[in-house]
């Protein structure tokens, strides 16, 4: 290292001159000579050399050996001891200055030479070392994760300060203490806790989210990754824990949800909303129907003259199939003023959009001329009825609002056959054969920069108050659920196209087999306890189930269906009864039948949805579930289904 600047404390002069004249001969630089310590430590801080050569034996009060100590405590620039003396007490005393070499005078010109390249190396390699050092602690001070260094027992040899805080407990008092002594975790994923590992199985790396049980019995959600110590070799010696405090972002997405889930309903009600004039309208259509073939039916009945029964049967089809429709207007209903567990059933894609066609259109402004053309090959799908006309209402409510000054609106279903994978939006279709739905405007389109987020939560092109950016996002999460894919085709100025693609059934399960109250299949010998407060709803019961060969026991309250279960539990095979009655729900009295016959089977009737009815506890033992509206068809093969043990849902 020439250049490098070394100062001389020799209480020799000669000496000391000689030395100076071999090191500038070197090319290093000697900016002062001492002969006592006291004068160069005095003058250390304005010279700053990079090497000091000191003789043991100095003028004044302060040896060499003392001097050399301070330096390096204060200074930290190595020192070469220079000594006539070997004795054994000077080179005890020699050691715990640590200098960077010991020379016996006198010397040869080489030999000096050769100690302080070294030195200089040396100091150059320990600095470096140093800020590496250095640099690494207070990286590790720095970052707001708490990182935990453990052996390879799991005892623990660095932490934090951000560990500190977690554990409450410095670094010197968990030093070598076992990790998982220290830092307990609820894990909130099923696994092991992550401190618990046989030794010297340290994974490679293991992120996972936990709770962290503080020492005051507080928990805090965090995420915990453990990664092995590998030394030069490539041997684990131990290994390294990084735990984030993940409270904020747990409470961001908790938030996220709830916010979700209020858009969510707020988007359903607005639809249902601009939908409930229509509906009302239908439904006074409906009891018009009803009333007015029920007088009709009632005066034939009453007419002395002979009655014309085809007649008698075309006014009870009438009331029939306006009851029918009416029941189908309040499941829609239902489908938008709740969130809707998938209940998936095979059904066409057809039937589907034209269950929904009168609402879409009723939606549209007379500015949008609608135009359905449906497929002519059967495109049954497995699916929930009501996600997927969700699905298509919003597509349709985002295409008239994509033709504010009108245009036209196609919806198209179709099969297709995919003969090898495709690149689409919103990732890879696989080959299969699909039921296609397409729905496609003469709107505005989407710009291409923003295409590939449509479907992002919260994401909207529309202005402020118009839209909550869930409509897209809930219609993708829809059909991925459903194992189908979303594809979109537009350009700005062109109009949009939605392409979503279904897999069709291909199961050979018939779609919705109509049933008949004079079917064999559905009469039975078993005895059955009916509860149902409201009498006509048990008149009815009694006297369909009675007409099917059934023995019927009728109770009106849970109180009296207890009582018959007391007095004829044994002889009871099935209870069908309703879920919200005075007193004791039918939840309720299931489980206290349950308690009294063990095993009996229940069908549970109601006219909220099941989801909200039953729990899963419930559902696993087998309880059945009827909704209302019901007809006696639906009633006997539910009746049956229960009593034969087959899934009750």
């Amino acid at each position: 290292m020439p250049g490098a600047k070394i100062l001389i404390v020799e209480d020799e002069q000669i000496v000391a001159l000689d030395i100076k004249m071999h090191l500038q001969k070197y090319g290093y630089a000697v900016p002062a000579t001492f002969a006592s310590a006291e004068e160069a430590l005095r003058e250390m801080q304005s010279l700053d050399p990079d090497l000091v050569l000191m003789d043991i034996k100095l003028q004044g009060e302060m040896d060499g050996l003392e001097a050399a100590s301070q330096i390096k405590s204060d200074f930290g620039v190595p020192v070469i001891l220079l000594t006539a003396n070997a004795d054994e007490s000077t080179i005890q005393r020699a050691k715990f200055t640590q200098p960077f070499a010991y020379i016996i005078k006198p010397f040869e010109e080489r030999e000096l030479r050769t100690a302080i390249v070294l030195s200089l190396y040396r100091h150059e390699m320990e600095q470096k070392l140093i800020y590496r050092e250095r640099l690494f602690s207070t990286t590790l001070r720095s970052i707001g994760e708490a990182v935990v260094v453990a052996d390879i027992d799991g005892r623990i040899e660095f932490m934090n300060p951000v560990a500190e805080s977690f554990c409450d407990m410095g670094l010197a008092e968990a030093m070598g203490r076992p990790f998982d002594a220290i830092f307990s975790f609820a894990d909130v994923e099923g696994d092991q806790q992550p401190g618990a590992r046989p030794r010297r199985q340290v994974p490679i790396a293991n992120l996972k989210r936990s709770e962290f049980l503080r020492s005051d019995g507080t928990r805090v959600p965090v995420e915990v990754r453990r990664s092995p110590l590998v030394n030069e070799k490539g041997a684990t010696t131990g290994a390294v824990w990084v735990i984030s405090d993940i409270t904020a972002r747990v409470e961001s997405e908790r938030a996220l949800r709830e916010s979700e889930e209020q858009l969510r309903h707020a988007q359903k009600m607005e639809a249902v909303g601009r939908l409930s004039g229509g509906i009302a309208h239908d439904f006074n259509n409906l009891l018009t129907i009803i009333m007015g073939y029920s007088k009709l039916l009632r005066e034939g009945l009453q007419d002395d003259a002979e009655t014309h029964l085809a007649e008698l049967r075309s006014d009870v089809e009438g009331i029939l199939k306006a009851a029918t429709k009416s029941a189908n207007l309040t499941r829609q209903l239902l489908a938008f003023s709740r969130h809707q567990v998938l209940q998936p059933k095979v059904i066409s894609l057809n039937r589907i959009v034209g269950d929904v066609e009168k609402m879409i259109r009723r939606l549209m402004t007379e500015s949008i001329v609608m135009q359905v053309y449906l497929a002519d090959e059967p495109c049954s799908i497995y699916v929930d009825q009501g996600q997927m006309e969700q699905v298509l209402l919003n597509l349709t409510v985002n295409a008239k609002d994509a033709m504010p000054e009108g245009g036209t609106l196609v919806i198209r279903t179709a099969v297709e056959n995919l003969a090898g994978r495709r690149a689409i939006q919103t990732g890879i279709i696989e080959p299969g054969d699909y039921a296609v739905l397409r729905v496609q405007d003469t709107g505005t389109g989407i710009p291409p920069e923003i295409v590939h987020r449509i479907f992002d939560p919260f994401f909207t092109t529309k202005e402020v108050g118009r839209g909550t950016g869930l409509g897209l996002s809930t219609v993708y999460g829809i059909v991925t659920q459903s194992g189908g894919y979303i594809d979109v085709e537009s350009a700005p100025g062109k109009g949009t196209t939605f392409i979503v693609m279904l897999p069709l059934n291909t199961s050979g399960v018939a779609e919705g087999e109509q049933l008949t109250v004079s079917d064999d299949r559905f009469n039975g010998s078993e005895t059955l306890l009916i509860v149902e407060d409201e009498q006509p709803v048990r008149e009815l019961l009694n006297r369909v189930l009675k007409g099917h060969g059934y023995n019927v026991v009728v109770a009106q309250s849970p109180g009296e269906a207890l009582l018959v279960a007391e007095e004829r539990g044994s002889e009871i095979d099935l209870v069908v009864t309703d879920v919200l009655m005075p007193r004791l729900s039918g939840r309720k009295l299931a489980e206290r039948l349950r308690d009294k016959v063990p095993g009996l089977r229940i069908l549970l009737m109601s006219g909220h949805p099941e989801e909200l009815v039953l729990d899963s506890g419930l559902a696993e033992q087998g309880v059945g579930f009827l909704q209302k509206p019901f007809d006696p068809e639906h009633l006997l093969a539910k009746v049956r289904e229960v009593l034969d043990g087959a899934t009750a849902r």
